[in-house]
């Protein structure tokens, strides 16, 4: 028997900038049940922790189970966390989480014991196990989405740097000279190249008056421009859209190129709502990071999307309660 075989199912949430997904997940990475809610668009603790809980209970339903069949809860979340406290040190685009001990207060809300990893970093322990089965031994996992994360499996092992929060590639500086972003910085990679960063170089360009379909289809009203929406312009053959679209690419493989560069992996998986956009983006962005990487670093390395979709950090989150990342 296999040590993931010996364990119980896990419940996970995956707690990001716009939404809360959880899932019931069997040993083998056998998705059960999963649900979907809106993150609170709140800096108020309690209304985080209510919709997590609301979300984690539609998932126990949805597999006819209860919180006693689980061995524990998998927690994936994105920011800065402090894995050896449990503290979510700071996430820029969950107002709710700063110095805050999510890992204690969902044990306590939920009466279980809680694992506690950042997103992306689960989501890398996920792809390797569950989507390549370990055939590599160093990959490098990015999520492109409301903001950029990543996480590092280096050697056949999960990097998780002094204090677990390893792995923070959206924070790398890109452009000293570059635009702020929501850490309070200015050039980093999220601020230029996350789902975000399209929508509000967009939304600059239709202000200082280009001419766009995106204007009708967000019904005149800017803050409802994302980059789905973008996406959606740029297949109807939208000028602005595909620049921005192109930009957005650029920014990413600039990105990429560096963690070529750095890590020498011989996969790199790219997941994330922004991913959805498909080859527009994706096809340019992995010409760039081939172009800016050293030649023997991006000839041999693989660059592909995501093998699971939004199921990454979800089943990484269950790997990590099953141990799977410490070998």
């Amino acid at each position: 028997m296999s040590k993931n075989e010996q364990h119980a199912p896990v419940l996970t949430l995956d707690i990001g900038g716009t939404k809360i997904a959880a899932a019931v997940v069997e040993p083998g990475g056998v998705v059960t049940s999963r649900a979907r809610g809106e993150t609170p668009d709140s800096s108020d603790e309690g209304a985080l922790l209510d919709a997590a809980e609301r979300v984690a209970r539609q998932a126990l339903s949805g597999a006819d189970a209860n919180l006693r069949d689980m061995e524990a809860v998998g927690v994936s979340c994105a920011g800065i966390i402090n894995t050896r406290s449990g503290i979510v040190v700071y996430s820029p685009n969950v107002a709710a989480l700063r110095r805050t001990p999510l890992r204690s207060l969902l044990s306590e809300r939920l009466g279980m014991p809680v694992r506690l990893a950042n997103d992306a970093t689960l989501a890398a322990l996920g792809e390797w196990e569950y989507g390549l089965h370990r055939s590599v031994t160093d990959l490098v996992y990015v999520t492109v989405s409301t903001g950029i994360g990543g996480g590092i499996i280096a050697r056949g092992r999960l990097l998780e740097g002094a204090c677990g929060a390893g792995g923070e590639v959206g924070h790398m500086t890109i452009d000293v000279n570059g635009p702020a972003c929501a850490c309070g910085r200015s050039g980093c990679w999220e601020a230029l190249a996350s789902g975000s960063a399209l929508a509000e170089r967009t939304v600059r360009r239709l202000e200082a008056g280009e001419n766009s379909i995106i204007g009708e289809l967000s019904g005149g009203d800017m803050s409802n421009v994302d980059a789905q929406m973008v996406s959606l312009a740029a297949r109807q053959g939208d000028r602005l859209a595909k620049e921005m679209i192109e930009m957005t690419a650029y920014y990413v493989g600039v990105g990429l190129g560096n963690l070529i560069n750095i890590f020498n992996p011989s996969v790199v998986v790219v997941g994330g709502g922004v991913t959805k956009i498909g080859e527009a983006l994706l096809g340019p962005a992995a010409e760039v990071a081939r172009a800016r990487a050293y030649v023997t670093a991006a000839g041999d390395v693989d660059i592909r999307t995501a093998l699971l979709g939004d199921d990454s950090p979800l089943l990484g989150a269950a790997a990590l309660v099953w141990g799977l990342g410490d070998s």
